[in-house]
């Protein structure tokens, strides 16, 4: 794994979320091959240094809730979602429309589904949410600033098409942080006022 931390020191990181980190890379390279048979390699561990986030192209979302609660992510450009679907869907798509929004939307279930499993084993039971799928040239993400945000990056190759990926996990473990309910409610009520 090749790791470049934004103001973080990369031991630290490794330290403490080392294992959620082989879990998302071991899960992406599976789906990716199982699924479209396309090989993706990782290339670099990012975290995000602000909650908010400009993005272009896909992003699907995952809540995770129980011992473990954050969300997961899969976020792509809309040539790499295209190529994804049709190997997914066997069909050809080159534009971006619900089928497509769907496979990714998927992808996203099965990669988060995969981290949630293995979490379970250590923590205990946890639920999943919907997958939601976001969609366009320009938009914010936020995080909120209970968790910190690790992006996983790949490197997909398929024939002679080439592209960038990421998936991003933002976790709290209410082991590691025992007053993560009471600033959850502290976040909610912020938000309403």
């Amino acid at each position: 794994m090749i790791l470049f931390g934004k103001g973080f020191i990369v031991e630290e990181l490794l330290e403490k979320n080392g294992y959620v980190l082989r879990v998302v890379e071991a899960t992406t390279i599976d789906t990716f091959a199982t699924m479209l048979g396309m090989e993706v390699k990782p290339t670099a561990m990012t975290v995000e240094t602000k909650n908010t986030t400009s993005n272009a192209g896909l992003m699907a979302v995952l809540g995770m809730a129980g011992a473990v609660s954050g969300s997961g992510s899969l976020c792509m450009s809309e040539k790499l979602a295209c190529r994804a679907a049709s190997r997914f869907l066997m069909s050809d798509y080159s534009e971006v429309n619900d089928e497509v929004l769907d496979a990714i939307s998927e992808l996203c279930n099965m990669i988060v589904g995969g981290l949630k499993t293995t979490l379970e084993e250590q923590y205990g039971p946890m639920g999943l949410s919907m997958p939601t799928v976001v969609y366009g040239k320009d938009y914010l993400t936020r995080s909120s600033n209970l968790g910190r945000r690790i992006n996983v990056c790949f490197q997909c190759t398929d024939d002679n098409f080439s592209d960038e990926f990421y998936v991003g996990v933002c976790l709290i473990t209410e082991n590691s942080n025992r007053s993560y309910l009471s600033e959850l409610a502290a976040f909610h009520a912020r938000l309403a006022s």
